[in-house]
């Protein structure tokens, strides 16, 4: 009966067909999986960042690159879609729910040493059975919210192409993000999990983003894991990922991939 409910909940959502198109046309690709730079030093100097995710804790798929960006005296703001309303709630309300969620992202950033979080007001959908939703606001709607953030930074982060695991809400942002680079030309744009063949969670990884900049983020395992640890409601979907601990997703990943969309332009300074 389970199965018979997936099956025609994919059938009716118009990110399953996405996603299988995208898979076939990957069949007639060849990559080059060789990164081009290895440290944040090749972007240049960069005074202030953004990072731009859908829910709280997605700010830990690149918890390296800010503390390599924070390091370096980087200014880092994440921007959230939304407060994760739409999670597994236990036995709370959802109102009480975003409310512990939003808070373990200000911890989490505190230890990553973000400098601000800043909640977009967006309200997370819950999921229909085994089909997820995005927030309800248009790509345009979002792209001209977020622009005036993007256009005083040098660098902005962002989910990948195919949402890491085609969620509808990381496709939003992504969306709106590219959209918002059709009028923000200065700032550079990396997009994370970008393809690495021997990713430990490979159903994470964005596949037909090609690598540019690939980080070993060994040294930075305390803090991250300070930081996923922050999430305390959400470790048992960061194991299920793993495949074991949540500290599994900190202890595998000592390398992260981005994949740059557009590089900095320094003219524009």
């Amino acid at each position: 009966m389970e199965l018979l409910q997936k099956v025609r909940q994919r059938l009716v959502d118009p990110v399953f067909y996405r996603k299988r198109v995208r898979d076939l046309l990957r069949l007639g690709k060849s990559f080059d999986d060789e990164p081009k730079e290895h440290s944040v030093d090749a972007l240049g100097k960069i005074d202030r960042a953004v990072v731009f995710v859908a829910h709280p804790d997605d700010e830990t798929f690149c918890s390296g690159i800010i503390c390599e960006l924070v390091e370096r005296g980087t200014e880092v703001t994440v921007l959230c879609l939304t407060r994760g309303e739409g999670g597994p709630t236990g036995n709370s309300t959802r109102e009480e729910l975003g409310r512990v969620r939003s808070a373990e992202m200000r911890d989490s950033c505190d230890a990553l040493g973000v400098s601000r979080v800043e909640f977009l007001g967006h309200i997370d959908p819950t999921a229909k059975g085994f089909r997820l939703f995005a927030p309800d606001v248009s790509v345009g709607e979002l792209s001209r919210q977020v622009l005036p953030e993007f256009e005083n930074v040098d660098l902005v982060i962002s989910h990948g192409s195919s949402g890491e695991y085609w969620h509808p809400a990381h496709l939003l942002v992504y969306a709106a993000t590219m959209r918002s680079f059709d009028e923000c030309q200065g700032p550079g744009w990396l997009t994370f999990l970008a393809r690495q063949p021997e990713h430990p969670m490979p159903r994470l990884v964005n596949q037909d983003d090609p690598v540019f900049l690939s980080l070993d983020v060994t040294r930075h395992r305390e803090k991250r894991w300070a930081a996923l640890s922050s999430h305390a409601s959400q470790l048992s979907l960061f194991a299920k990922f793993a495949g074991g601990r949540a500290e599994d997703c900190v202890d595998l990943v000592t390398r992260e991939n981005y994949c740059l969309r557009q590089p900095i332009n320094r003219e524009s300074d």
